[in-house]
């Protein structure tokens, strides 16, 4: 802790400073990470999900060996796993993720002028979707198990540069087409100027390390050639990653919105190879790296499980212990909102290790300084399962609210499955020789006094078909709060309740879209994005143009996963809103982009292009046709083209504006004007037979 700010009464995580305070920062990671409630919260969604509980067998049976006493009501008796709270998460689950990768992603601009270029930024984004869309699939589930199961979740959004190295041979010759080729040569030949040559051979060969350059001037010195690693980029792009709370990702307990928190933590666990590949890509310290990997197998954590706790009066605490993680190495990204000595606001970044923050008295990291993201955000979106208080961590999951439900279900599932055995295994009753003896189960004899014949005990009275209500009720509730289709829950409840399920799902992967693209502005050059793109010419690139010109919207109604309901909405409106439509005021380009989306997403992503594509690749075709009837080829003729008043629009001004063509009409060149004749008289054909359909349905002949 540094004195001067504590005494001042400041926070002292605001101040960015030339070293981190790495006390300071393991103690809130600590405080963030032993947040013992939702630890606690945690461990018994998990119990409740995957079924888990104390003296379970394998069999689904009671067991004295597993129980450690005796069994009731039997031995063998019926101790099932009932997956309701399961069930619901991976209906919801498969809901949500459907709705994240069928949603249809258009780019909202700032200025109504940009509408266009909003066209190309959602071709740009939707790019990177598509290419990593198995990383994202595979994320976007973990995020939905993560907030469905512990009721919050966060994606984080980052940058990625995937640089391989290719070795090639280089001979001590072949300096000489260096600059100063000779005087290096000599450098290279004289050990005493190993030093210099070191420092030169760095930047002209492009390696990463210094410790690379020296072992390429040796080889040239001594065998007169050397390996020398040259770099290529293999993948320059954004990445997202699910991250889990109280696992991958941290944050204090007050938090009410990531962008707004003190700190965030993330951890993960590397290898020895990922963190010596981070020297050479990410710039991180060689002798960190070294100390760290004396910590290979320790991580710090805190026991979650509930009979590790300690009870003190009213208040649970959880003890920290050492545990044991293969060969791997526990390392903490630490992000601080924070601001400079000239009060400017940033996001800081320091990379360390919990088990070696020190070498002998002196604070060791792996990389401190600002996050380098000119967008001034956390690279994190939170995800909330509902909105019960402002804070993040209050939001519950799906095993927190339907647990009991599900131990209900299994209650009367057990009941039911123990008396079906003793109705067709009853227990059997016999003379009693041995003295009285008094257990039953299916199958077991029981003896009774003065009982000369053998006979079966009566089956148990009652009415089981309550268990089968209970069951049903259960169910039928459990529809109803989660908004899963039921045929005695009303459509329009559980369609409006699975609807803002959906919304607030994709709300945040918009959010995760605007980063996306505010990366990429950041991080791609102009020429990368019109390769991208298609032609971005004029985007914005500079970090001063990054920040709020882009909002994204992503657009799924979960009522289209019911096929039958999309065909009925979609013949609603070609039967009733269609032929009402006088003022023109449906866009039927749009109108066929969000049919076929609901039809077929992925065909739509293949198959529709933007207004403004369409639009050129009719101008194209109409100019393709004019030039090759100006050589005197005929044109292929087109019955009922529904791009004929484009077309007709289009001929007339790339004939008036081209001078050649204007003069060959002028000139007397008959083939032309009869060529242009027909390809406007095919065209008319078309407008008359679309105005013929309405003149059909209306009656009126359309001016």
């Amino acid at each position: 802790m540094h004195t001067d700010q504590a005494n001042s009464g400041t926070d002292e995580l605001l101040q960015t400073v030339a070293e981190p305070d790495l006390d300071l920062l393991l103690k809130e990671y600590e405080q963030a990470g032993g947040y013992l409630n939702n630890q606690w919260r945690q461990d018994r969604s998990d119990k409740s999900r995957f079924m888990r509980w104390s003296g379970q067998s394998p069999d689904g049976r009671k067991h004295r060996a597993y129980v450690g006493e005796d069994c009731l009501p039997w031995e063998n008796a019926s101790d099932t796993r009932i997956p309701l709270v399961d069930g619901i998460i991976k209906d919801l689950e498969s809901v949500l993720c459907a709705a994240g990768s069928r949603a249809q992603v258009k780019a909202i601009p700032q200025n109504f002028a940009d509408e266009v270029k909003a066209g190309q930024v959602t071709k740009l984004v939707n790019h990177f979707r598509q290419q990593r869309r198995r990383e994202l699939m595979r994320e976007r589930q973990l995020v939905a198990n993560y907030m469905l199961a512990y009721g919050v979740a966060a994606w984080q959004v980052g940058w990625e540069r995937q640089v391989t190295y290719q070795r090639t041979q280089f001979s001590l010759q072949q300096l000489a087409d260096f600059p100063n080729g000779a005087e290096l040569m000599q450098m290279v030949l004289d050990p005493a100027l190993e030093d210099a040559a070191v420092e030169i051979a760095t930047q002209q060969f492009g390696v990463a390390s210094k410790k690379q350059a020296r072992k390429i001037v040796r080889d040239l010195r001594t065998r007169g050639q050397a390996e020398i690693p040259r770099p290529y980029v293999t993948y320059n792009g954004p990445v997202w990653s699910a991250r889990k709370l109280c696992e991958d990702i941290y944050w204090p307990t007050s938090t009410t919105d990531l962008q707004r928190a003190r700190c965030l933590f993330v951890r993960e666990f590397l290898s020895e190879t990922e963190l010596r590949e981070n020297v050479l890509t990410d710039g991180w310290d060689e002798n960190w790296v070294t100390q760290a990997l004396k910590t290979k197998g320790h991580m710090v954590t805190w026991d979650n499980q509930l009979g590790a706790l300690i009870h003190e009066g009213d208040a649970w605490t959880a003890a920290s212990r050492t545990d044991n993680k293969d060969d791997l190495v526990e390392v903490i990204w630490a992000y601080v909102r924070t601001v400079d000595d000239d009060d400017i606001p940033e996001v800081c970044c320091t990379v360390f290790c919990p088990s070696a923050i020190k070498d002998n008295g002196v604070e060791i990291y792996a990389k401190h300084g600002p996050s380098g993201y000119a967008h001034g955000k956390y690279p994190f979106v939170e995800v909330q399962q509902e909105r019960v208080t402002r804070r993040l961590v209050d939001s519950r999951g799906v095993p927190e609210v339907a647990a009991t439900w599900q131990d209900e279900v299994k209650t009367q599932s057990d009941m039911l499955a123990d008396r079906t055995q003793l109705e067709i295994n009853p227990t059997l009753v016999v003379p009693n020789k041995l003295g009285a003896k008094y257990r039953i189960g299916p199958g077991i004899k029981v003896r009774k006094m003065f009982n000369e014949t053998l006979d079966y005990l009566k089956p148990p009275t009652g009415n089981p078909q309550l268990a089968f209500e209970v069951i049903a009720m259960v169910q039928k509730r459990s529809a109803d709060y989660w908004g899963l289709p039921h045929p005695e829950v009303l459509p329009a409840k559980w369609q409006a309740r699975l609807q803002q399920a959906v919304e607030n799902f994709l709300a945040a992967e918009e959010e995760v879209c605007v980063q996306t693209l505010q990366l990429a502005q950041q991080y791609l050059t102009p020429e990368e994005m019109q390769r991208i793109g298609g032609g971005l010419e004029g985007f914005p690139t500079s970090p001063q143009d990054i920040a709020g010109e882009y909002d994204f919207q992503l657009v799924f109604d979960a009522r289209d996963l019911d096929m039958e309901f999309t065909f009925k909405k979609l013949d609603a409106i070609s039967k009733l809103i269609i032929p009402n439509d006088r003022g023109g005021a449906v866009d039927y380009s749009k109108l066929t982009a969000i049919a076929m989306a609901a039809i077929d997403p992925t065909l739509a992503q293949s198959v529709l292009q933007d207004q403004q594509g369409a639009a050129g690749k009719v101008f194209e075709q109409v100019n393709k046709d004019v030039a090759m009837m100006a050589l005197g080829n005929q044109f292929q003729p087109v019955e009922n083209d529904p791009t004929a008043p484009m077309k007709m629009q289009f001929l007339q001004t790339i004939v008036q504006q081209n001078p050649k063509y204007v003069q060959a009409l002028q000139g007397g060149d008959e083939r032309f004007k009869d060529l242009l004749e027909s390809y406007a008289k095919n065209l008319k054909m078309s407008l008359d037979q679309q105005a013929n359909v309405i003149i059909g349905k209306t009656g009126v002949k359309p001016v």
